[in-house]
């Protein structure tokens, strides 16, 4: 008994490194960990491989609890892994790359518009960096809106961002000013062309959530100006996982 028991604790470990091993070459990385640290993955990996092969070859005494660790470990990631992302459909997919300056730019009506992240806008916003401020900007993420924002014809424009894993993540984003927001739902995906003002509200800060996000990070003075809001589908990847300092942006 001892020693079957030996060779399920070694045999565990084994797949519990080669699953990890394969999650690095998987397309929905990006629904566990950034994508950053998939060489971090692959390493934890080949070690547990390598820890459960001598394990197997030596056959030592099991340990209980270990094993139920490692069960129990088991159980949850193949649970995870068929639990439905809660802010997209999507399931699959690199992140988006933008490959080049002009690429990094829309003209709409004859101005041209930068495509940016939330995320980056809020950073150049943040700096008050005058010349940054003043350009028109396009960007993209998910519409929430409430009775109190409806009524001064605004809504929330909020987008993910995760810097490890879902236990980090943040909802970023601003109030958008356009002409009629009640066309627009809630959680529906939009692109935003406008302009960074000063946006001052009567209002405490707007109570909307991103489902599954509990951190958020609104901008509490500015706001975009918009130009134009037009329904689009959501990116392949929903969430935001590089801030850029300059173009081309990660949008």
């Amino acid at each position: 008994m001892s020693k079957i028991g030996g060779l399920i604790e070694g045999g565990i470990v084994v797949a519990l490194g080669l699953a990890m091993s394969a999650l690095v070459r998987a397309d929905n990385y990006w629904l566990y960990l950034h994508p950053k640290f998939k060489w971090l993955t692959l390493t934890a990996g080949i070690i547990l491989v390598l820890v459960g092969t001598i394990a197997l070859l030596y056959n030592r005494r099991p340990n209980l609890s270990r094993i139920v660790i490692f069960l129990t470990f088991s159980t949850l990631a193949s649970i995870g892994y068929f639990l439905p992302n809660p802010t997209s459909s999507a399931t699959s997919g690199p992140p988006e790359e933008v490959s080049s300056k002009k690429e990094s730019r829309i003209v709409l009506d004859g101005e041209e518009y930068i495509k940016i992240n939330l995320g980056e806008l809020y950073a150049i916003s943040e700096k008050g960096l005058d010349e940054k401020r003043a350009a028109r900007y396009v960007a993209r993420g998910i519409v929430k809106r409430n009775p109190e924002l409806d009524e001064i014809g605004q809504f929330v424009l909020l987008r993910v961002f995760i810097w490890c894993c879902f236990a980090d993540a943040v909802a970023v984003g601003f109030r958008v000013q356009c002409d009629q927001p009640a066309k627009f739902l809630d959680g529906q995906w939009v692109r935003v062309y406008g302009q960074l003002q000063d946006l001052p509200s009567q209002l405490a800060e707007p109570t909307v959530q991103v489902k599954g996000i509990l951190s958020k990070a609104l901008h509490k003075t500015d706001g975009i100006v918009a130009t134009r809001v037009e329904k689009v589908e959501p990116p392949p990847i929903p969430f935001m996982f590089e801030f850029r300092k300059s173009e081309p942006y990660a949008y």
